[in-house]
């Protein structure tokens, strides 16, 4: 009985480990349908909370491509659409993996 008990425990574990990755990806997709200015802004201010080591290959490239989608909308069209795609995928992993948690928890006995 106790080695199901951990499995159980091991399981939750994992499944909410999972479920923090998912949310954290799917804010990460939903970020990108922010207008540019704003997701500018998030990117400053996370990087005084998370400074990082400087890359520029591009130093611009979020601009490269407002500029290419203000001049060619259909491009932002197709971007919108597969980022929409994947924002749904996302979202039915986090529900199956919440009901997963949800399972997981009516099977443990309570301590």
């Amino acid at each position: 009985m106790a080695i199901r008990q951990r499995k159980v425990k091991l399981k939750r574990f994992l499944a909410v480990i999972v479920l923090g990755g998912l949310i954290a990806l799917e804010a990460g997709l939903l970020e990108g349908f922010l207008p540019y200015e704003w997701r500018h802004a998030i990117h400053q201010q996370s990087e005084r909370i998370f400074p990082s080591e400087r890359y520029d290959p591009h130093p611009d490239m979020d601009w490269e491509f407002e500029l290419d989608y203000r001049q060619h909308p259909w491009h932002r069209a197709v971007m919108y659409g597969f980022r929409g795609i994947l924002v749904v995928g996302v979202g039915y992993l986090i529900l199956r993996t919440g009901r997963v948690l949800s399972q997981l928890k009516s099977v443990s006995p309570p301590h």
